[in-house]
């Protein structure tokens, strides 16, 4: 099941490139996007509707914003990615790189979760694997 859940998680992000990953069938309508604790809106968005709001938000925060992917590690029905996201501030023009940690729950085929980490190694962490792999 795993190694579905790593292409689900896969097709997730080339729909997000495409356009939107809430127009797909891949995001269970109560999905929740949980923001770490040092993002500046911190907590929990719950379903479609919310999740399709913070990645437009993203979208008109960051120029040309993209994640250049290291690796996608199966954990059951989640999936951590690990990846640097890169971009620019529209407003200030100023260049951003920064690695990260994502965890997908994924359930009957479709996300129920998605989780992002400051810290890769928190990412890892969460879906309870050793910090340092």
């Amino acid at each position: 099941m795993s190694r579905e859940n790593v292409e689900i998680v896969r097709r997730i992000y080339a729909a997000w490139v495409a356009g939107s990953p809430v127009e797909s069938d891949l995001l269970d309508s109560e999905i929740e996007w949980v923001n770490p604790e040092d993002a500046v809106e911190t907590g929990v968005r719950r379903g479609r509707g919310a999740f399709a709001s913070v990645a437009e938000s993203l979208g008109d925060t960051f120029g040309d914003l993209r994640v250049d992917f290291e690796r996608f590690i199966d954990v059951g029905d989640r999936v951590v990615v690990i990846g640097t996201m890169r971009g620019h501030g529209r407003g200030s023009g100023i260049e951003i790189e920064r690695r990260q940690g994502y965890v997908w729950t994924i359930r009957d085929g479709r996300a129920v979760r998605f989780e992002w980490f400051s810290d890769p190694g928190a990412a890892l962490e969460a879906a309870g694997l050793d910090r340092d792999r």
